[in-house]
């Protein structure tokens, strides 16, 4: 560490007092206490120790309630480089002021002790790299590997979110006692998987100050790999001497050796959020119903998927009994308390990363940033004896070695139950159709979930350079090849009508049974399609990709490796697959249903409006007074939350404004201007190379994959379907941005890391 001097707490308590701010700071009026530090006489500072520090000084601010083991405040108080011992005084005065500021009170919820800050300072290193170290994988949670970012010059434009840092993953020991790892860390340091970013400006020192200069290499790697690891070791030496994965502030001087100018507990021993309110969620279900749902299509749908997820028993003794979905102010919620109870964290290893994304951000740090969590046995022998006692396997295709096998019967059987769909009299088409969507169901929901188990296994045993090419599948996704004939129709219009037989049962909106249908806005679709033609052929990129595949997995030698790998590309293909033939089992159905509209009301489609208890008695006059009503009633939520605590909507932690961090689920870094899109019908504004943002993208969104440069979503994961596609069209991808929507503005220029999971905001058109 640089030479430090340490102004304590209790010099901050005595220049309250002094300067007769100590009442504002008791009574917690912050804004007047904030101005008052801004403006009161500084005292002289001197002491034991100031003399070693150089002329130029760095003024670091930390709290007592700071970089504790329960919660961290990191870049919530201010810090001044480049000090000169005459502006010694401001510096402490900004730093002072910084912990009253709206940002760091809102932070803390409103929690102040008087006066409860030190500060440290530094003599100033003169930088050539800088950035910060995790000695555990903060996004993973996983103990085997170390994260460090790094950036040219000072680490202040990084903490402040306006540098894209190079990334670098590095397998460490696993853990030991100290002095055994300090041995292994000269051995068993291992560079995972490296991301380097373009940098073209840096933070330097020069005279008494810092400027803002132009890199010397802005392409270049800013840490070898001999540097990285010398790097490495010193965080695991302080993760030692600290006792506990740390996150660390780091600085290297000109000549090359490295410096710890600050080092915190990574947040490990948070208390995990089982009981209390239930947890609904739109994450997983929202993609499916991105406008909302109607009352006639979810009353069909609901019952069907509460049939295989609903476990009234466990419900009823350990998760407060609410059922498992529920429709709020006309969107689906999904009950997913069950997850915090069934969510485990082995020792050093990450937690299931397809149970984290039902999780709110904070939920997911406290699983994330434990050394081990435990799963509820309790709840465990619930389910399963509830699934024993009603032999609920049944139910499923559960066998993940038969599950493809059983789509395969249920596919080569689909044309002629949707001929017998088609030839039911309207009234006995919930009759016919509900039992193929619960046929569906039976397969789908357990190819799901093998498709994610399977991805979460597999992956980390591949090389990291073959990862994209085996984890996926062979010959392109059903979407990708609809979106390859969709750019043929732009190139041939006169094709549309074939194109419509073939795919007109597409939406934007798939779950929905009365979705608007590609076959029922052509005009959509042609634009669509001359939208894609712009683009090169995708036909070109597929070939590419599947010779890729055939030949990354030819060079597998491990057979049993082959085969798994086999497997998780069959589940990936019919992720897709899957959904593209409910589209077609819902379009049948919504025909035959608003056939029955038309016996009552002007407009057929507003048979919407009933549920299925209504249809069965429904007569002219009570249908007219129903439709009407819900018609009038309150409006389907434009801005539904994300998550819900019992009733109330979560407000989801925004974080810095400049930085917003989700989930990465397709590599690459791409810096461009925002389009924020509401429907593939406002598609024609994307213009070539923007980052689409969107509330979430099923597979009737996928087309603009091929026009945009990169993708931020408010709602998904790693195998949602913008997930899935935008690998398939090498598309950098974040997903998970609370509020995204609203918090980026059409012209807003931003860096994208898809392997990150980040999204630098640089500044509004």
């Amino acid at each position: 560490m640089p030479a430090t001097w340490v102004l304590p707490p209790e010099v901050f308590r005595d220049f309250l007092r002094q300067a007769g701010l100590w009442e504002l700071a008791e009574r917690g009026d912050h804004a007047a206490l904030h101005a008052g530090i801004l403006a009161a006489e500084m005292p002289l500072f001197d002491g034991p120790g100031f003399d070693a520090i150089g002329p130029r000084m760095a003024v670091r601010s930390s709290a007592m309630e700071e970089d504790g083991k329960t919660q961290s405040h990191a870049g919530q108080y201010e810090s001044v480089l480049g000090v000169a011992r005459t502006g010694l005084q401001d510096a402490v005065r900004r730093c002072w002021a910084s912990y009253h500021g709206p940002r760091a009170v809102a932070y803390r919820g409103g929690k102040v002790t008087p006066g409860a800050m030190a500060l440290l300072v530094q003599e100033m290193v003169d930088a050539r790299t800088a950035g910060v170290m995790f000695t555990v994988n903060p996004v993973t949670g996983s103990w085997r590997e170390m994260a460090v970012e790094a950036v040219w010059g000072l680490g202040e434009p990084l903490v402040s979110g306006l540098v894209v840092p190079d990334r670098y993953l590095v397998w460490r020991p696993r853990r030991t006692p100290g002095p055994l790892q300090a041995v292994l860390a000269r051995t068993h340091l291992e560079l995972a998987t490296e991301t380097v970013a373009r940098q073209d400006r840096q933070l330097v020192v020069q005279g008494n100050g810092v400027v803002d200069g132009a890199a010397d290499a802005p392409l270049a790697r800013k840490l070898p790999r001999s540097e990285l690891y010398d790097l490495c070791r010193l965080g695991l030496r302080a993760e030692t001497v600290l006792a506990g994965p740390q996150d660390v502030e780091w600085v290297q001087d000109r000549a090359g050796r490295f410096w710890v100018v600050q080092s915190r507990p990574i947040t490990t021993h948070q208390e995990l959020p089982r009981g209390g309110n239930t947890l609904w969620t739109r994450r997983f279900i929202g993609e499916r119903w991105p406008d909302g749902a109607t009352p006639l299509g979810w009353s069909i749908i609901a019952p069907v998927l509460e049939h295989f997820v609903s476990y009234p028993g466990t419900s009823a003794r350990f998760l407060g009994g609410d059922p498992p979905l529920r429709l709020v102010r006309g969107h689906p919620y999904v009950n997913v308390t069950v997850f915090r109870h069934l969510a485990f964290k082995l020792p050093g290893g990450p937690p299931p990363r397809f149970m984290l994304d039902f999780f709110p951000p904070a939920e997911e740090r406290s699983w994330v940033r434990r050394a081990a969590a435990s799963p509820d046995f309790r709840v465990y022998a619930s389910i399963l004896a509830e699934t024993f006692r009603e032999q609920r396997w049944r139910r499923f295709r559960w066998n993940p070695f038969g599950n493809w096998k059983a789509w395969d019967t249920f596919l080569a059987a689909l044309p002629a139950r949707l001929a017998a769909l088609s030839a039911a009299a309207p009234e006995d088409a919930l009759a016919v159709g509900t039992p193929l969507v619960r046929d569906y169901v039976k397969v789908h929901i357990t190819s799901l979930l093998f498709a994610n188990m399977a991805y979460e296994i597999v992956g980390p045993m591949l090389p990291e350079a073959a990862r994209p090419a085996l984890l996926r599948a062979p010959t392109g996704t059903i979407t990708a090849r609809v979106n390859a004939e969709l750019w043929s129709l732009g190139r041939d219009p006169s094709r549309l009508e074939a194109f419509l037989g073939a795919h007109g049962h597409r939406s934007s909106a798939s779950w929905e049974v009365f979705a608007r249908r590609w076959a029922e806005e052509p005009d959509v679709v042609l634009r669509l399609a001359r939208l894609t033609a712009d683009g090169p052929d995708p036909r070109v990129r597929l070939a590419e990709e599947a010779e890729e595949t055939r030949n990354a997995l030819a060079s597998l030698r491990d057979p049993m490796l082959r085969y798994a790998v086999g497997l998780t590309q069959t589940y990936l293909r019919l992720r897709e697959e899957q959904r593209y033939h409910l589209d077609r089992v819902l379009f049948v159905l919504k025909r035959k249903l608003t056939t029955l509209g038309a016996r009552w009301l002007a407009d057929p489609e507003d048979v919407r409006f009933l549920t299925v208890a209504e249809l069965d008695g429904a007569l002219g006059a009570d249908v007219l007074r129903r439709t009407a009503a819900r018609r009038a009633a309150e409006p389907v939520d434009p801005q539904p939350a994300d998550f819900l605590d019992g009733d109330e909507a979560l407000a989801l932690d925004a974080g810095d404004a400049s930085r917003l961090q989700g989930l990465g689920i397709s590599p690459g870094i791409v810096r461009g201007r925002v389009r924020v899109i509401r429907s593939p019908a406002e598609g024609d504004k994307l213009q070539p190379g923007e980052i689409l943002v969107a509330r979430a993208t099923d597979p009737g969104w996928t087309p603009l994959f091929a026009r945009a440069g990169g993708l931020v979503l408010e709602l998904g994961g790693m195998l949602s379907h913008g997930a899935v596609v935008a690998r398939e069209y090498r598309l950098p991808g974040v997903v998970n941005i609370p509020g995204a929507t609203t918090r980026l503005v059409d012209g807003t220029e931003v860096t994208l890391d898809g392997r990150g999971g980040v999204v630098w905001v640089h500044a509004s058109a």
